[in-house]
């Protein structure tokens, strides 16, 4: 009888546990970078604004603003420093000062007109720098640009205001220098991602493989021992009747040898056990056929008190032989079940087996039946060692035996041969706390 388990899909579970580890990692590196992008964006502002309040605030230390009284020497002076400042930073637009409403002094990168006044009102306070925003023109080009006005008071009443005003593209160049940095750094962090779990993934692979590779050779020795385990079995049933037959061929010959004198019921007697025999080999090899393939047995109902005693007699000269002792007691009413007689015997004799294996010489063996509540039980009692309750749930399971050299294949067969005709087996320890009783349950039918 095949074991059959079920398989969980390896590689599919493996490949989706990857790709919601990379989503994952995707997401918070998005969402890193758009926080670290807006930080950048306002530190770069910040920063322009910071440039702008010191360009304003060194021009504001030249002697055009230091005196009331401004000289040709002052401003030619002046006009020179934002010159440089001009030929410096490409950014700045225009530097102007007015006095009283009247402009005094006026440099600009190119011929522009004024549109639109300071969207944030100076103050009157000294030693203040306001800014505001303003829109110039250049023929139909718009320039908006971003204002530093500063406003100086001399002790005579006299005020002088000094304004400069850069392009909006010096925030935005501040802000491209933080942008590029950020872009790089997602990219070269996407590229290790990727690279990252593309390695993983071909990992995951391999170990799944490898995986499958050693359940495919675990399954190929499953099935190899299930074969040695089933030939010894055959083998272990065959050998009784073999000698048996070949004691009757070996007694035949003998009295064949002796011609007339020979007896001829005496030769017939001898025929006759052979021809038994050799029935009774051909039935073991049917039951081990129906074994194997369980499918081509139909069900059928039969008496559990019949396959009992027929399990016994097959059985009871080998327990002679170990000197164990077998005691049998039936049911007085036939137990009808449905299911597959010879897998059922099958089941029975693996369990006979075992306790013929783990009982002491001269130890004693008791096969029962009964019904009760509409199930008919057989009970197999051992004096053995006993099981380890840890170990009553394992027994059953394929290859796994606590006898040295043992297979761990017949409790499976019985087990899974038990549960084919709708039953169910298990051992419990008896109330002496000697050895062990397998106990079977099958459905009685009416």
């Amino acid at each position: 009888m095949h074991n059959s388990r079920r398989h969980t899909p390896l590689i599919p579970i493996a490949g989706l546990v990857i790709l919601l580890i990379a989503g994952v990692a995707i997401v918070n590196l998005w969402l890193l970078v758009n926080l670290y992008e807006s930080t950048a964006r306002s530190s770069s502002t910040l920063s322009a604004i910071q440039y702008g309040l010191l360009v304003t605030r060194d021009l504001e230390h030249q002697p055009f603003f230091s005196k009331s009284a401004v000289g040709k020497e002052d401003a030619e002076q002046f006009g020179r420093v934002v010159d440089a400042l001009q030929m410096v930073d490409p950014g700045l637009e225009y530097v102007s000062v007015s006095e009283r409403g009247a402009i005094i002094y006026h440099k600009q990168a190119r011929l522009a007109s004024e549109q639109g006044k300071s969207t944030t009102p100076a103050t009157n306070r000294p030693e203040t720098v306001s800014m505001g925003r303003k829109k110039l023109w250049i023929g139909t080009n718009m320039i908006p640009v971003i204002t530093f006005t500063r406003t100086f008071r001399y002790p005579e009443g006299r005020a002088r205001d000094l304004q400069v005003a850069f392009r909006k593209n010096v925030f935005e160049r501040e802000h491209a220098g933080a942008t590029t940095a950020v872009t790089t750094m997602f990219h070269m962090s996407l590229l290790t991602l990727v690279v990252s779990f593309g390695l993983c993934l071909l990992a995951v692979i391999g170990l799944v493989r490898r995986e499958l590779t050693w359940q495919k050779r675990q399954r190929l020795n499953e099935h190899l021992s299930f074969a040695g385990a089933m030939a010894g079995s055959i083998i272990h049933d065959f050998r009784n009747p073999m000698s048996a037959m070949r004691l009757d061929a070996q007694l035949l010959q003998h009295e064949a040898a002796k011609g007339p004198a020979g007896r001829p019921e005496r030769l017939l007697d001898l025929a006759n056990r052979i021809t038994q025999t050799i029935d009774r080999m051909d039935t073991l090899l049917g039951e081990f056929l129906v074994i194997y393939k369980p499918d081509a047995a139909a069900r059928e109902r039969f008496d559990l008190n019949t396959c009992v005693q027929d399990c016994i007699e097959l059985v009871k000269h080998r327990f002679a032989k170990a000197r164990i002792q077998v005691v049998l007691g039936l049911s007085p009413t036939p137990l009808y079940v449905r299911g597959y007689p010879v897998q059922f015997k099958r089941a029975l004799s693996n369990v006979l087996n075992n306790a013929e294996h783990f009982s002491p010489v001269d130890g004693t063996v008791t096969v029962q039946t009964r019904g009760e509540h509409c199930q008919a039980i057989v009970t197999v009692t051992d004096e053995g060692p006993g099981i380890p309750r840890a170990d009553h749930s394992r027994i059953f399971e394929i290859f796994f035996s606590r006898r040295p050299g043992g297979t761990g294949i017949g409790l499976a067969l019985a087990k899974t041969a038990v549960e084919n005709c709708g039953g169910a087996i298990y051992v419990e320890t008896p109330a002496s706390g000697k050895g062990s009783r397998f106990v079977i349950r099958i459905p009685m039918q009416a």
